[in-house]
């Protein structure tokens, strides 16, 4: 008799189970540690590409996880649950006419299964045969003595062969590719929802620096190319920092801590009272002025947009700010100030 299950049967099933366990584990440490050394690799000029390669890793190797998972570990741990509970069973052998069902089906979360009918001297039994053994069989109707635990084949011997054929339902095949998709689908779909919405929170927490390494300047107006302008202001500091934040004010609204230590402000004549606590105190410098014509960085910074009066804006040094002592914060404020156009006008 052929036997199906033995000790080294259930063995190699353990060691699968092991072997899928370190891929999964492997493949969760490369994803995080590639998106950790992307977020490392960041700096002010390449923060937008780096925030969309750090979520696509993420996203493909959440993808790769889920495959793993799904097609391969989870098939491989209910197969070594169910190989454990048949070596626990007790085993009986019975003879008779050996006849496989053509259609699979799979045992909610345990192994892929094919009906048998033996029929034997006392009647017709079902059984079942775990699909992988299918290339294994007899010919239908050969008369066979099988090994029996728990209504599963786990071992055979041909007494007189059959000549029957095993046909095998067409429409299988497809069938269980789509269910694998649509099963591959859902836990994708959630996945990557997820990533995308957190990846850029835990993005700007890695990347994010100390105070002291980084300029932040929140402007009352809107904000166009920041991270063009970023990048210019960091080139001319000369590395003096690492990282340079431009945000406008509807941004900073969420966070008023943050506010509070930024390096520079951009305010109209017209609200500063509204942002009198946050700012140092000392005179602001005008980046744009409609009357003497004066308009600085008007490239990133919309001081003047269609259908408003025009008025003042001013430049000041945050109370908070950490750059105040080593003359960062004015040095970054007279860079700016050179960035000067003709004022353009608009149409009311």
């Amino acid at each position: 008799m052929e036997y199906f299950l033995n000790k080294e049967t259930v063995q190699a099933s353990q060691t699968r189970v092991r072997r899928l366990s370190r891929i999964l584990f492997c493949l969760i440490g490369l994803t995080a540690a590639v998106f950790i050394a992307l977020c490392l690799l960041t700096r002010t000029g390449n923060a937008r590409v780096m925030l969309l390669a750090a979520m696509a890793a993420a996203v493909l190797g959440g993808f790769a996880v889920i495959a793993v998972w799904m097609f391969g570990y989870e098939p491989a741990k209910a197969e070594e649950r169910h190989l454990t509970g048949l070596t626990e069973a007790a085993s009986e052998i019975r003879e008779g006419r050996f006849f496989p069902d053509s259609d699979v089906f799979r045992i909610p979360k345990s192994v892929r299964v094919r009906k048998i009918r033996l029929e034997t001297d006392s009647g017709a039994l079902s059984l079942n045969l775990n699909d992988k053994l299918t290339d294994r069989i007899p010919p239908a109707g050969s008369l066979v003595r099988a090994a029996v635990a728990r209504k599963f084949i786990t071992g055979l011997e041909v007494l007189e062969e059959g000549t029957g054929k095993l046909s095998v339902s067409r429409n299988s095949v497809p069938r269980n590719a789509v269910h694998a998709l649509g099963r591959f689908f859902l836990p994708a779909v959630l996945w990557t929802m997820v990533a995308v919405l957190f990846t850029g929170f835990i993005f700007n927490q890695i990347t994010d620096t100390a105070p002291k390494n980084k300029l932040v300047l929140y402007a009352d107006c809107e904000v166009q190319n920041a991270p063009e302008l970023a990048e210019k202001l960091e080139n001319a500091l000369n590395g003096a920092v690492r990282m340079v934040k431009i945000h406008p004010f509807s941004y900073a609204l969420f966070d008023s801590a943050r506010l509070k230590q930024a390096d520079l402000f951009i305010i109209p004549d017209s609200r500063k009272a509204e942002y009198k606590e946050w700012l140092s105190g000392e005179e602001g410098f005008p980046v744009f002025d409609p009357d003497s014509g004066l308009s600085a960085a008007s490239a990133y910074f919309l001081y003047l947009p269609a259908g408003t009066k025009a008025e003042t804006y001013r430049l000041y040094t945050g109370g908070s700010s950490v750059h105040l002592e080593d003359g960062l914060a004015r040095r970054a404020a007279e860079i700016l100030l050179s960035m000067t156009e003709p004022v353009k006008e608009t149409t009311p």
